[in-house]
């Protein structure tokens, strides 16, 4: 708590610092806020909507009087939450309305269960007159959670575990013996292009249009042997063998998730988050460049590219890393 107090100390100063002058930022110590001015990125908007889910989610653990999950929504995730703002605005700092808000939700969202330190950084830290247990729960919350931007968010943080994952094989397969020269070298400079598709490959359609066919929703049960029996008939499974194995799949996601899965249509900017993270990417994992290369325009690609580009799909972009030329 004492390193968390630091840190609020030190936003909060940062934050006065920008209310004198908004159109420059601020900095203190470890703490750096853009300008006010600043437009919201779209990063900044999933951590706006996630900042409310884990508040209705600490809301709702309160209400059941299950405090533990009230202290793992209200504090801890919202810790790592706060951790993954710093880390994915570090090249242009963060928005200070947003540092502000999320400030004051973590000390109210504690204040039940360390009322003394959040009134300490309520009234000594933050400035405010009035007590924080006069404080009533926040307004303006929307009446259910956010799944779009949370989607987004869940999209961010596994993009950059696929990254690493890739490079990850790229250094295993370097390390053989009997690897070629010119294989791929973390110690040198490198590169990555990030394929992002917008449609999915036509047999993927298929499978998915026979799987909804034959989906009882009120039962959420698939009719297993007529979607063996319509793949074959319509030759799917002749096409591709990948088709089986990708119907088996998405059933399963749909017993662990729900139907929704069917309908695989994003519902947020993939391209719009990439350019954000692209920053990031650089500076946490050491890339010179991070081209994002947009499929829909039909860029030219050499056959290195278009071998990375095949397995792009939306939501789950292709990667091909190499050292710089």
């Amino acid at each position: 708590m004492y390193t968390l107090l630091e840190w609020v100390t030190d936003a909060c100063e940062a934050l006065n610092k920008s209310t004198a002058s908004p159109d420059t930022p601020a900095q203190v110590n470890d703490v750096v806020i853009r300008p006010a001015s600043a437009p919201m990125t779209a990063i900044d908007r999933v951590f706006d909507a996630e900042i409310d889910n884990l508040t209705l989610a600490t809301g709702a653990a309160y209400e059941a009087t299950t405090y533990r999950d009230a202290l793992k929504s209200g504090h801890y995730d919202f810790i790592n939450l706060r951790k993954w703002y710093i880390d994915t605005t570090a090249s242009i700092g963060m928005h200070p309305t947003l540092v502000r808000k999320w400030i004051t939700r973590q000390v109210l969202l504690l204040s039940p269960i360390a009322p003394h330190w959040c009134e300490h950084v309520w009234r000594t830290v933050m400035g405010n007159q009035s007590s924080i247990m006069n404080e009533r729960w926040p307004s303006d919350l929307p009446s259910e959670p956010n799944h779009t931007l949370a989607a987004a968010g869940n999209y961010a943080r596994d993009i950059v575990h696929s990254v690493r994952d890739a490079e990850a094989v790229l250094q295993k397969r370097a390390k053989k013996k009997g690897a070629k020269a010119d294989e791929f070298n973390p110690a040198s400079p490198k590169t990555i292009d990030v394929f992002v598709a917008h449609e999915f490959p036509e047999w993927q359609d298929n499978v998915i249009a026979v799987l909804k066919d034959n989906f009882d929703s009120a039962t959420c049960k698939f009719d297993d042997k007529q979607i063996i029996a319509t793949l074959g008939q319509r030759g799917i499974l002749k096409q591709n063998k990948k088709a089986m194995p990708f119907a088996q799949e998405i059933k399963k996601r749909v017993s662990l998730t729900g139907p929704s899965v069917l309908d695989r249509a994003l519902a947020f900017n993939e391209i719009e988050i990439l350019t954000d993270l692209v920053p990031y990417i650089k500076n946490s994992m050491g890339y010179e460049d991070v081209n994002i290369v947009d499929l829909s325009t039909s860029p030219e690609l050499s056959s290195a590219q278009s071998r990375a580009a095949e397995c792009a799909v939306p939501g789950e972009p292709g990667f091909l890393i190499a050292n710089a030329k």
